[in-house]
C-alpha cells in the first residue's frame, strides 16, 4: 500500500547505500559455509516513543511471528530478520515517523553487516538464535500544506469540496490517509462527469529540518463524459435483451459513478449470476460517451436447501426447498418449500404442523424495477392459542422507487378452519396487503449500521361472517449502531407497534390477532404467551401490540460471536395498548452466533424477568439469521 507513496517522496537528506556490498558478502559467506542447518529464531522487540505507534509495531511483530515464523538455515534467518526490519521501517515512515531508528542486532552484530552471518553460524546448532530490535519512533512529521493542481473549474470550490477530504493540515503525514485522499479527490471529480480522471503524479516533500510534509496532488480530469452503450457477455442462459431493461440509465445521460454502481446492484440483485464485472472503455467514443462491457458468469439455476429450527413449546421444525432462479430465461424465480414443525410436542402425528408453499416472482413486469409475485400455500398450525388449517392464494406487485425505498400491493384470498376451545370456526377472507419499506441498513441478514422502517396495513373482508370488515396495521423499526467502527461490536434496537382499528377479539379470526412472545418477539416467553390469557393460561390474542428490544452483538474471532439482549412487549385486548390492563413482559438473556457465508446461525437462551403462573422458566431459540 505504501510503495507508491515512498517512491514519490523527495528527501532532503540522503544516506549512502550499503545493500550491494552486503548482498555480495552474504553470497560469499554462504558459499564458504556450505551446507546449513535448519534453525529457529526469536526477536526481542523494544520500542520507545509514540504510544500508538508502539502498539502498532508490537501487533505487527506478533502477526509476523504467527504467519511467518523464523526458521531455516543461518542465511534464511538473517534475511528474514532483515525483511522484518524493512517492514518496521516502512510502517514507521508510512505513519509519518521519518526520524525513526530501527537498530537490529544478533550477538551484538548489526544485521546489515556481513559479520552477522558469522555470528549466527558461530552459535551451536541446537541453540535458538536471538535477534534484538530496538526502535525509537522519534517525533511524527505533520502535514504543512496540501495543494491540488488542475483546472480551477474541476479542483476549485464548489466542484471539489475539500471539507470532505480525509487529509488536513497539521495532521500526521500518514501514508494511508494521503493515499485515501487521492482516491477521494478522484471520486469527487468523477462524480462531476469526468469518467477518465486520473492522478498522474503525487508529490510528498519531506522537510527534515522542520519535520513537515508538503503534499501536492496533480489531477488530470480528461473530457466530460456521458453514459454510453452497454453490452453483455458471458451468459448462455439469460436473455441479454432482457438484461438491457436492468440498465438504470440511457445513452447520452451525464456520467456519474453512482449509475455504474446502480447497474451492478440491479444485475447482482437478480440472483442469476455468480459474478458481475463491469469494464468501462479506455476512451470515449466520437459522441463523448463512455461504453461499458458487462461480463457476467451464470450461476447454477437450481438450488435445494434444508433447515432446522427449535423453539421451546413449539418444538423442532425441519424444512426443505427447491428453487429455480431463471425459469424462462428472464430471471423468473420459482421456489417450492415444505416444512414440518411442532415435532416432539404432543401426539405424533396428530399434533404435527406443516406447510407447503409455492412462490413465483417475475422481475421487471410491465415496468423496470417492478416485480410481479404469485403464491399458493396449504398449512396446518398447531399453536398454544389455536389449531389452524388453511389454504391461501396471493398475487401482488413489488416496486422499487429508489435503492432504499420499496412498496408493494396485492390481493389475497384464504379459506381456513380454526379450532379454539374445542369449537371449530370457518373463515373465507379476502385481503389487500399494502406495504412500504425504507431500508438504510447495510445488510438484510446481519446489519451493523443504518436503520430500517417497515409499515404494513391489510384491510380484510370476512365473507363467512356477515362480510365483517377489519384492517391490520403494523409498524416495525430497527436501527444499528456500529460501536467499534469495524462492525465487530454492534448495538441493535427494535421497536414495533400494531393495531386493529375498531376491531374486537370477538369477530376477528384468531390467526389475525396480535400475539407477543417467542424468538422474534420477547425471548424468555414462549410463542404467543406474552399477552392476555384466559383462566387456563391459553393465549387470547389482542387488537394491539407493542414490542421493543435492545441487543449488543460482539464478534469473537472470524466465525463466532456472542449476544446480550433485553426484550419487552405484550399484546392487548384494546385497539391501543392499555398498560393498566397488562404491563409489558420483560425477557433477557444471552446468545451465541456462528457466522456463515449466508448469514449467522443463532442460538439464544432467554429468561422471563416478570413471568406469570404457567410461564416456562426459560426459552431456547435456534434459527438462521439475527433476531432482527
Amino acid at each position: 500500500m505504501f510503495a507508491g507513496l515512498t517512491t514519490s517522496i523527495v528527501q532532503r537528506r540522503i544516506r549512502p547505500s550499503w545493500r550491494g556490498r552486503l548482498a555480495a558478502a552474504l553470497t560469499l559467506a554462504v558459499l564458504v559455509t556450505g551446507d546449513a542447518y535448519a534453525r529457529t529464531a526469536d526477536i526481542a522487540l523494544t520500542v520507545i516513543g509514540d504510544d500508538r505507534m508502539t502498539e502498532e509495531l508490537k501487533t505487527l511483530a506478533k502477526n509476523l511471528d504467527k504467519d511467518e515464523p523464523l526458521s531455516g538455515d543461518g542465511l534464511s534467518l538473517l534475511q528474514a530478520a532483515q525483511a522484518r526490519r524493512a517492514r518496521m521501517v516502512s510502517a514507521l515512515r508510512s505513519r509519518g515517523f521519518y526520524d525513526s531508528r530501527v537498530i537490529a542486532t544478533v550477538a551484538g552484530q548489526p544485521i546489515e553487516d556481513a559479520a552477522a552471518l558469522d555470528a549466527i553460524d558461530a552459535k551451536p546448532e541446537a541453540e535458538k538464535i536471538d535477534f534484538v530490535f530496538n526502535v525509537a519512533t522519534g517525533p511524527v512529521y505533520r502535514v504543512k500544506s496540501i495543494d491540488i493542481d488542475g483546472p480551477p473549474s474541476v479542483v476549485g470550490y464548489p466542484a471539489l469540496d475539500r471539507g470532505k477530504l480525509g487529509l488536513l493540515t497539521d495532521q500526521p503525514a500518514d501514508a494511508a490517509v494521503i493515499l485515501a485522499t487521492e482516491n477521494q479527490i478522484l471520486d469527487q471529480v468523477r462524480q462531476h462527469g469526468y469518467a477518465l480522471a486520473e492522478m498522474p503524479r503525487r508529490e510528498v516533500v519531506i522537510d527534515h529540518a522542520t519535520r513537515e510534509a508538503h503534499v501536492t496532488y496533480h489531477v488530470a480530469p480528461g473530457p466530460a463524459a456521458t453514459m454510453g452503450r452497454v453490452t453483455f457477455t458471458g451468459t448462455e442462459k439469460v436473455n441479454t435483451t432482457y438484461l438491457q431493461k436492468r440498465v438504470p440509465f440511457k445513452e447520452g445521460e451525464p456520467y456519474t459513478p453512482d449509475k455504474v454502481t446502480a447497474m451492478r446492484d440491479r444485475l447482482t440483485g437478480l440472483g442469476v449470476f455468480s459474478a458481475v464485472r463491469i469494464k468501462p472503455a479506455q476512451q470515449l467514443n466520437a459522441q463523448g460517451e463512455l461504453p461499458f462491457e458487462v461480463e457476467v458468469k451464470d450461476r447454477l439455476p437450481r438450488t435445494i436447501g434444508f433447515g432446522v429450527s427449535y423453539e421451546t413449546i413449539l418444538g423442532v421444525g425441519v424444512n426443505a426447498y427447491w428453487q429455480h432462479r431463471n425459469l424462462f430465461g428472464e430471471a423468473e424465480n420459482l421456489k417450492l418449500t415444505a416444512e414440518v414443525n411442532h415435532i416432539g410436542e404432543g401426539a405424533f402425528p396428530a399434533d404435527l404442523g406443516y406447510s407447503f408453499k409455492a412462490e413465483f416472482l417475475k422481475p421487471d413486469w410491465w415496468l423496470s424495477g417492478q416485480d410481479a409475485t404469485a403464491s399458493a400455500q396449504a398449512l396446518r398450525e398447531v399453536l398454544p392459542a389455536y389449531t389452524r388449517e388453511a389454504a391461501l392464494l396471493g398475487v401482488g406487485l413489488n416496486r422499487a422507487f429508489s435503492p432504499h425505498l420499496r412498496a408493494s400491493a396485492g390481493l389475497t384470498a384464504e379459506i381456513s378452519q380454526i379450532l379454539k376451545y374445542g369449537v371449530t370456526n370457518y373463515y373465507r377472507l379476502v385481503g389487500i396487503p399494502l406495504s412500504a419499506t425504507l431500508n438504510y441498513a447495510d445488510s438484510d441478514t446481519d446489519a451493523t449500521k443504518g436503520y430500517k422502517l417497515v409499515g404494513n396495513i391489510t384491510p380484510y373482508a370476512d365473507l363467512n361472517h356477515d362480510n365483517n370488515l377489519f384492517a391490520i396495521l403494523k409498524i416495525v423499526g430497527t436501527t444499528y449502531l456500529n460501536v467499534s467502527g469495524d462492525g465487530r461490536s454492534v448495538i441493535a434496537a427494535r421497536a414495533a407497534f400494531g393495531s386493529i382499528p375498531g376491531g374486537t377479539n370477538a369477530f376477528i379470526p384468531p390467526d389475525k390477532l396480535f400475539y407477543a412472545g417467542g424468538g422474534g418477539s420477547v425471548r424468555g416467553f414462549t410463542y404467543q404467551s406474552a399477552g392476555p390469557r384466559d383462566a387456563y393460561n391459553n393465549p387470547l390474542g389482542g387488537a394491539s401490540l407493542v414490542e421493543g428490544s435492545v441487543e449488543f452483538r460482539q464478534r469473537i474471532g472470524k466465525s463466532f460471536g456472542v449476544v446480550a439482549f433485553v426484550d419487552a412487549g405484550s399484546a392487548y385486548l384494546t385497539t391501543l395498548p392499555n398498560f393498566g390492563e397488562n404491563m409489558p413482559r420483560l425477557g433477557a438473556g444471552l446468545g451465541a452466533r456462528y457466522y456463515t457465508g449466508f448469514g449467522p446461525a443463532r442460538l439464544d437462551l432467554g429468561i422471563p424477568l416478570n413471568k406469570r403462573d404457567g410461564d416456562a422458566p426459560f426459552g431456547v431459540y435456534v434459527s438462521l439469521g439475527q433476531a432482527f
